[in-house]
């Protein structure tokens, strides 16, 4: 019998007693001998001065490599940094520069041309409105954020709008803004001439004359009126003059002849609702009177030689020409490419046959109404708003 299976009966317990004497004896001399060894035998599995030698360069490398990393990172860093910059500053500009810029002064001196873009849109295509503050920031690569607060001459409430131009194309129609009823509705006479043989028509305007005088005298009426004839700007300068109590607040100008339809009506406000920015306006040689209050301001003479339907005439005539001059501008905010033509064609009628008024937005109380109704030559009217009174009495 081998020592190894000695150990395995050992192991397994059915060693006898002999057996289990001598493999005791030969652990005990193994112990004695591993003892011997560990005290008298010096392994030097790695020499220390080499380990330490090693350690120093391991520190060395890992301190060159973070160095090389870090400079490779801080590399990147500056690389996506200077592409990002060249992107915004270089490339956005120029992409900037295909496109319509609202921030852009170029118009005025202070104003951005946002400001007088909207300011002539609005007033000559929305009667009843005016535009308090109008900015624009731009957002980089021909977007734009615009916001503007729109004020109602009637009620005298303010809202304020906010909308967005994205590379020439306006993300909301600013004419669609205007929820309330469009101007057509109230001078349907202009716009479909045809009607006035309607027989329901022709009684229209005694049912609303009917309907006014049943209403509070002190109520406070919003109102489109036609004139039987066209008036010239001094008959409608006169008729400001002699109605203390009334307040027209637009006035329609005729841009094509009396027979024909007007599919875009066009006016201007009086002066009484006219805005001024302050001796900030577009090319005065250009368009003299496009801020009609500071034109006024500018020529002033006696009482007896009356400047003021001069000035309506070339106030007129100048919103025109601004908005024919600003083309590409007109069509991102109006989004109707047929504007510019209707505005070149108004203008070569009133060239040719004058600034008249077929219509006028008016506000007075519903007796002054009647009795301006009553002295003047009304040909149709057309109730807008009506309110229990006027607000804010002087």
């Amino acid at each position: 019998m081998n020592f190894r299976e000695l150990i395995d009966k050992y192991k397994n317990g059915i060693a006898s007693e002999e057996e289990k004497l001598l493999i005791k004896q030969e652990i005990e001399k193994y112990e004695a001998i591993e003892e011997y060894l560990s005290e008298n035998i010096d392994i030097d599995f790695m020499e220390v001065e080499n380990y330490d030698d090693q350690r120093d360069e391991t520190i060395k490398l890992k301190k060159s490599v973070n160095s090389r990393l870090r400079r490779v990172v801080i590399t990147s860093v500056s690389v996506v940094m200077l592409i990002i910059l060249g992107i915004f500053f270089v490339l956005s500009p120029i992409i900037d520069s295909f496109y319509y810029n609202p921030t852009k002064i170029s118009v005025g001196q202070y104003n951005q041309d946002i400001y007088f873009d909207l300011t002539a849109f609005t007033e000559l295509n929305l009667p009843g409105y005016s535009l308090g503050l109008v900015t624009a920031e731009r957002l980089g690569f021909g977007n734009y954020n615009i916001y503007y607060s729109r004020h109602n001459l009637f009620t005298k409430e303010s809202k304020n709008i906010s909308s967005k131009i994205k590379r020439d194309t306006h993300l909301k129609n600013f004419e669609n803004i205007f929820e309330e009823e469009y101007i057509s509705l109230g001078f349907q006479i202009i716009t479909n001439p045809e009607i006035s043989e309607y027989q329901y028509f022709k009684e229209n305007k005694n049912r609303v004359i009917s309907h006014i005088k049943k209403l509070n005298p002190v109520s406070y009426v919003s109102a489109y009126l036609t004139f039987e004839e066209d008036l010239t700007m001094e008959e409608i300068y006169n008729m400001l003059m002699e109605y203390d109590d009334i307040e027209i607040t637009w006035i329609g100008i005729r841009t094509a002849p009396k027979d024909e339809a007007i599919q875009y009506l066009t006016g201007f406000k009086p002066p009484s609702n006219a805005v001024s920015a302050a001796d900030d306006r577009p090319d005065k040689n250009k368009y003299p009177a496009f801020q009609l209050l500071d034109w006024l301001r500018d020529h002033t003479r006696s009482r007896n030689q009356s400047i003021w339907p001069e000035g309506y005439e070339l106030h007129y005539k100048s919103l025109l020409r601004y908005m024919i001059d600003r083309k590409d501008e007109v069509n991102v905010l109006d989004h109707n490419h047929l504007k510019i033509q209707h505005y070149q064609s108004a203008l070569d009628y009133v060239e040719e046959h004058g600034v008249k008024s077929y219509g006028v937005l008016i506000y007075a109380n519903a007796e002054d109404l009647l009795t301006f109704i009553g002295k003047e030559s009304i040909y149709t009217i057309e109730l807008n708003q009506v309110m229990t009174s006027k607000r804010y009495i002087r």
